[in-house]
């Protein structure tokens, strides 16, 4: 009995992966996919389908021409959506997958589960946010690879925010919540024990890294002209390297930790980049974020690898949001071919980290 419980088991599992459905969608001038609208690809969507969105010269947009209110985003059902990146290199043409507008996981009606849906190498120019029944928790989001030119406001539990670039973080207060190996300015509004911040340079802006955040963990992190030592208590700081043209003190005071680092100098900091002497945009792919091997964060952190987003656990890929799917590099199809002729398709792709 227990044997054909578990052989129906496995069967129902082979066949729900099954009927999970993989969705193109292309605006592009010369190339092709089931959809030509964003938006529509992800209504017509089931749970747990994935929505590839190509690389395009034109941005997507909701169900108009990408400008105003119909530029935003809209995710109603629990998916996987995949782009080609935010500074796409490498490839024919560059092109990402732009969004000219916000990604709004929108929960109205409360009838379809989102919580576990993925955004990943995604070009925002815009936050992401939440409507609907604001006050249900949608949980178990990851968010990777992607650009966010404004916040991502987090709306549950178990949320993964990790190799992005983006402006900033508001956790809302929710627990169990992942900020690593990112690029960003701040995160704002968190008091829960089981947050954690790691590996993250902190490198747009010359404000503040955090406000009204307590409890959470801060470690390995870079604080480049991006000041880490205010409105934080009862966090631990532990092997975070910070240089702000000023000393600053770590932990400060009412938080706690250890082996936090304020070098002396620019140089003693230690950055391969010469061309990395002060805050930068987000456009962080134009630097190279690495440690010369002399530098206090080469090794630094608390698990023996670098501090900051080449460290850690989730060591940042690319500074381009490419995914982890291989990518077509090039593809030359030749406009004429004779009558009864062959046609010769030259054809590159390259596979991601």
């Amino acid at each position: 009995m227990k044997t054909k419980l578990f052989i129906f088991s496995f069967i129902v599992l082979a066949v729900s992966t099954l009927s999970a459905k993989v969705l193109t969608v292309c605006n592009a001038p010369i190339t092709g996919g089931h959809f030509t609208n964003l938006q529509t690809a992800i209504d017509s969507a089931s749970p747990g389908d994935t929505v590839y969105v190509v690389g395009s010269p034109n941005p997507y947009s909701s169900y108009g021409d990408g400008t105003g209110n119909n530029s935003n985003i809209y995710i109603t059902n629990q998916i996987t959506l995949i782009g080609a990146g935010y500074a796409v290199t490498g490839t024919q043409n560059n092109w990402s997958s732009y969004i000219n507008g916000s990604i709004y996981i929108d929960s109205n009606g409360y009838t379809i589960q989102l919580s576990g849906t993925k955004i990943l190498g995604m070009d925002v120019n815009g936050a992401l946010y939440q409507t609907g029944f604001t006050s249900k928790p949608i949980n178990n989001i990851d968010i990777e690879r992607s650009y966010f030119n404004s916040w991502l406001y987090v709306y549950g539990y178990g949320w993964s925010i990790i190799n992005n670039d983006l402006y900033g973080v508001q956790v809302q207060n929710w627990n169990n919540l992942n900020i690593q190996n990112n690029f960003l300015y701040t995160v704002q509004n968190s008091n829960q024990s089981t947050v954690v911040i790691s590996n993250n340079d902190f490198v747009i802006d010359g404000g503040n890294a955090f406000s009204s955040v307590s409890n959470a963990l801060i470690a390995n992190n870079v604080f480049f002209y991006d000041n880490p030592a205010t409105s934080t208590t009862s966090c631990v700081y532990s092997n975070n390297i910070s240089f702000n043209g000023s000393p600053i003190t770590l932990p400060p005071a009412g938080n706690t930790g250890a082996g936090n680092i304020n070098p002396a100098s620019l140089g003693v900091l230690g950055f391969t980049d010469a061309a990395l002497s002060n805050y930068v945009g987000q456009n962080i792919w134009a630097y190279t974020w690495t440690f010369k091997a002399t530098s206090p964060a080469h090794n630094g952190g608390t698990d023996g690898t670098d501090i900051g987003a080449t460290g850690g656990a989730y060591p940042m890929p690319n500074y381009t949001g490419a995914t982890r799917i291989p990518q077509m590099q090039l593809m030359n199809v030749p406009a004429i071919v004779p009558s009864g002729g062959s046609m010769n398709v030259n054809f590159k792709a390259r596979i991601q980290n």
